[in-house]
């Protein structure tokens, strides 16, 4: 009882420090008054300066904490490395067992006995950064294989080991960030598998499928974590990496080589692995379930025919992948996402939304122009050039994202607030 008293308290701190924060850019940009920001933040019982900056002080101490975590993992790790064959087998694998649980127990301390989450949460994450470093270290002490069997990359047991003891830890801790590196150690686990397995096969180019279903799936399971009250700001994690895994493999698709690639090696239609099929279906469970327990709303209905279509798509390519035609149907999908990303960052109110799908448009036109030009324009040209488009692509971009801006703030200051709230409690995109 006490720890979700503690947890509810810290939730409540940091909505209030997050909307200090948010006040103050809103007031810069021209958003609301200054007269408007004091009313705000009278109003959540932050009105006095000097309580407003102690409030907006702990974005600093939170970068600083995680900086300092990462800082001092990379010299504790380099320290091993330069002393580690003058050590014996059992001093070493104590000294990495030791440093992990200081690590954990002074971040157990700090968050639930001093209330000093920021810097228990990055002990947590030094904590969690030493056990993986471990797992490498203790391969090297037995003489387990780093890598692969054609020593091209790490091998990928160590970085599913890292996910499966670092994600319990997240959900134990509530640590975000501890979440999104177990997160990020299974997508690269999953990602050298693949490579291992299939890298000097003719299916190489079909696995890469997987990649972007993984996206989709992990995007899926980011809305079924709002049935737990207590998993919800964890759903925020899965959401934006599952969105950043699955563009990523949808800006790989947009570029012809991958699909030449797969014509000059004769790959066959129905010639995809197993692998691939079994993914969709995982996949397509977990859209299948967020839909079933998630609230019917238009926004729902229709992030869930995204979600299916995404599928589609993959189960197509996989089954008939042999068309250069696929680029262009790519393409379209990488700038519908990035139109898709702004729109709901408008009907949310929410800039952040707006910010990345625009930066997302950017990429495309940019990587298009490049694509298109570089063989057809001397070096001076494509620069020159490119530079215009650059600066012509922005503007339009800028003023685009201020008319976009400024509706939202007019729909709010005559009281259409759909969506606002929430707003602030969301994460990244």
């Amino acid at each position: 009882m006490a720890a979700n008293a503690h947890t509810v308290a810290v939730d409540d701190e940091t909505y209030v420090e997050r909307l200090a924060h948010d006040v103050a850019v809103w007031q810069h940009e021209g958003l609301i008054s200054a007269e408007q920001e004091r009313a705000i933040l009278s109003r959540i019982g932050a009105g006095e300066p000097r309580l407003v900056g102690a409030l907006r002080m702990g974005w600093l101490v939170t970068a600083v904490s995680l900086i300092g975590a990462l800082v001092l993992a990379g010299g504790v790790v380099l320290l091993f490395a330069s002393q580690w064959r003058e050590m014996p087998d059992w001093f070493r694998t104590a000294v990495v067992f030791a440093g992990m649980f200081a690590a954990y127990a002074g971040g157990y301390l700090l968050t639930y006995r001093y209330g000093m989450d920021r810097i228990g949460g990055a002990l947590l994450l030094l904590g969690v950064l030493l056990f993986e470093a471990g797992l490498f270290l203790f391969a090297d002490i037995y003489g387990l294989p780093l890598t692969t069997a054609n020593d091209e990359q790490p091998a990928p047991q160590y970085f599913l080991l890292a996910a499966i003891g670092t994600l319990p830890l997240a959900y134990a801790f509530g640590s975000r960030i501890v979440l999104l590196f177990g997160i990020g150690n299974f997508v690269i686990s999953v990602i050298f598998w693949l490579i291992a397995r299939y890298a000097e096969t003719e299916k190489a180019d079909s696995v890469l499928i997987v990649i972007g279903v993984l996206g989709v799936a992990l995007y899926a399971a980011g809305h079924l974590h709002a049935m737990r009250a207590a998993w919800e700001k964890f759903g925020e994690v899965y959401l934006f990496v599952g969105t950043v895994v699955t563009l990523a493999l949808v800006y790989v698709f947009t570029f012809d080589e991958p699909w030449r690639s797969i014509i000059d090696d004769g790959i066959e239609s129905y010639a995809a692995p197993a692998v691939v099929y079994v993914s969709i279906a995982i996949a397509a469970a977990l859209v299948a379930a967020q839909f079933a327990t998630r609230a019917r709303d238009l926004e729902a209905d229709i992030e869930t025919g995204i979600l299916a279509a995404l599928l589609a798509v993959a189960a197509v390519v996989s089954t008939w992948p042999a068309w250069t035609g696929y680029a262009v149907v790519f393409n379209a999908v990488f700038f519908a996402a990035a139109a898709g990303i702004v729109t709901r960052g408008y009907l949310r109110g929410d800039e952040r939304y707006v910010n990345f799908g625009l930066l997302l448009v950017a990429v495309g036109v940019l990587t298009r122009y490049v694509d298109v030009f570089w063989s057809l324009l001397t070096n001076s040209a494509f620069f020159i050039i490119g530079g215009v488009l650059l600066l012509a692509v922005a503007f339009g971009l800028e003023r685009l994202r201020r008319t976009l801006v400024a509706r939202m703030d007019e729909e709010a200051s005559t009281g259409d607030t759909r969506a606002r709230a929430p707003a602030l409690h969301s994460g990244a995109p």
